[in-house]
């Protein structure tokens, strides 16, 4: 039957790029552009189209949002509805064009897809990287509106219109809080990463899967998930911000705690943390707008000296 050899067609696709995201979080087109899927060489995501569909399928195998800088030049307006729900938006306003059709197909089949987010543009080049959000599902369509609703986990499948108001706030409540977890905070990583060129902001460590996203101004504390509020900082780093052994001036000057320069044990503490006592960031964006904000560095600077 179809239906199986497209799941294990997905679960092909799925595997190479899990396997791949270990070490590289986000991808350019041509980078999709021949990928290993049961023995054969097949791109997943379209050349210049957001919706794909290899030949080998009967159904699309992936969805694109771009990225741009500025909203106001976005073609397509995917978002969230009232529900907490994304909405992906057809192609143009035809039900019956080939693209929408391919959605529709994989939205009655139930059958899992790729989401490539738009993240950046590549440092010094003019090509987007995207990041892969799988699987995820169509789970109803919006003629009206020309969009499909789509669900981020399994479990969303099933909160979809279910007109119980007493519900509707929960289920709302639920939805946000797996696109914060499935969506909003692998896009944070990722843009924070590919802005500061996968390398330590401190110390300039180059292995993406040794490094994180901090955020200056905590979730918690209200702070937003863009790169100005964020940090790639490796693993000992990160640590070392979010205890207040180490902090940054809003000068971009990285300072360590007092009583952690008075302590003698080892060279990992005397090398990768009071080694770079009183040194600039050795790594920062390129862009500006994407650099550590300073109003935020200087009231998390204060929490950091009222903690030594």
């Amino acid at each position: 039957m179809i239906v199986v050899d497209e799941i294990a067609f997905r679960e092909s696709v799925f595997a190479w790029l899990r396997a791949r995201m270990l070490v590289q979080p986000v991808f350019t087109r041509d980078e999709l552009a021949e990928v290993d899927v049961l023995g054969e060489k097949v791109r997943i995501v379209g050349t210049q189209t957001g919706i794909w569909k290899p030949r080998q399928l009967g159904a699309a195998l992936s969805i694109l949002t771009g990225y741009y800088r500025n909203d106001a030049n976005r073609p397509y307006a995917d978002a969230f509805g009232e529900d907490g729900l994304f909405r992906y938006k057809w192609r143009g306003t035809d039900a019956n064009h080939a693209d929408n059709r391919y959605l529709r197909r994989a939205m009655e089949l139930q059958l899992p897809l790729v989401w490539f987010l738009g993240v950046d543009y590549k440092p010094g080049t003019g090509q987007q990287v995207f990041q892969p959000v799988m699987p995820v599902w169509l789970v109803s369509e919006e003629p009206d509106q020309h969009q499909f609703a789509v669900a981020l986990e399994p479990e969303q499948r099933s909160l979809v219109h279910t007109g119980v108001e007493g519900v509707a706030e929960l289920e709302r409540r639920y939805n946000v809080g797996v696109a914060r977890r499935r969506l909003h905070q692998p896009l944070f990583r990722s843009r924070v990463l590919v802005a500061y060129e996968q390398r330590c902001a401190v110390c300039r460590l180059p292995f993406a899967e040794l490094l994180d996203a901090a955020h200056i101004k905590s979730d918690a504390e209200g702070g937003r998930a863009v790169v100005s509020n964020g940090l790639a900082l490796c693993k000992i780093h990160h640590g070392a911000f979010d205890a207040n052994i180490l902090g940054i001036t809003p000068d971009y000057e990285v300072q360590i705690r007092e009583s952690v320069l008075e302590t003698f044990d080892g060279p990992t503490l005397q090398h990768a943390i009071k080694g770079m006592h009183g040194l600039s960031l050795g790594q920062l964006p390129s862009r500006k707008e994407q650099r550590p904000d300073r109003e935020l560095l200087e009231e998390r600077f204060s929490s950091f000296l009222l903690a030594g």
